[in-house]
């Protein structure tokens, strides 16, 4: 099934860059390009996409407000965010603004179409320094709640335990799956939401 992608972002240079990296993913298809998030609202059900790449260049509060109007206008898309910015106080509160996926502006082509694939799959997706921030705040989080935090991770199991770790090494998922021999769609049952880790 053919997988839609717009782009919000008001260089044409990156788009087309971007069109032209993935131009040979023959299920996926840049099927527009939009200067602002009000022109992306006003004509986003013309293109009606799967995914919606938001390119964050001053990753502020306007940034944010942005993706929660996106979110809350067109909620039949997942949006996928590509930031510079990896503050861990701008990644959460894009994540809470509605964004399904983050990527840094240094992520790889494979990365890329391995976060569409998974955001159309229904999962939320978050690239290898991403995935280590958010887990390092997790950790922190629990670390400092009313119980100890071996307490806190004595109710995982050794298979989840095992996930932490190598998310905490910063692998991809992919490379995950890998070494511990199932498919992504068992991986991305392990997802992080509200500044937790939920493990289905």
């Amino acid at each position: 099934m053919l997988i839609r992608v717009v782009i919000k972002d008001s260089n044409r240079i990156v788009c087309e860059g971007v069109k032209a990296l993935i131009a040979d993913v023959n299920d996926i298809e840049i099927t527009d390009f939009y200067n602002t998030a009000e022109e992306l609202t006003r004509r986003v059900r013309l293109s009606l996409p799967n995914i919606i790449l938001y390119h964050s260049y001053l990753s502020n509060a306007d940034d944010v407000a942005e993706i929660k109007k996106i979110a809350n206008d067109y909620n039949k898309a997942r949006i996928l965010v590509l930031s510079l910015n990896t503050q861990e106080s701008f990644i959460l509160k894009s994540i809470k603004a509605g964004a399904k996926g983050f990527l840094t502006k240094d992520t790889t082509r494979s990365e890329l179409v391995e976060a569409i694939y998974t955001l159309r799959s229904g999962y939320d997706y978050y690239g290898k320094s991403i995935t280590n921030i958010l887990l390092n705040s997790y950790m922190k989080k629990s670390g400092e709640s009313d119980g100890p935090l071996d307490k806190q991770l004595s109710v995982l199991s050794d298979r989840e335990l095992e996930v932490l770790k190598h998310f905490s090494e910063s692998y991809t998922n992919s490379e995950i799956a890998d070494k511990l021999f199932f498919s992504i769609t068992q991986l991305n049952h392990y997802s992080f939401s509200n500044n937790c880790v939920i493990l289905e």
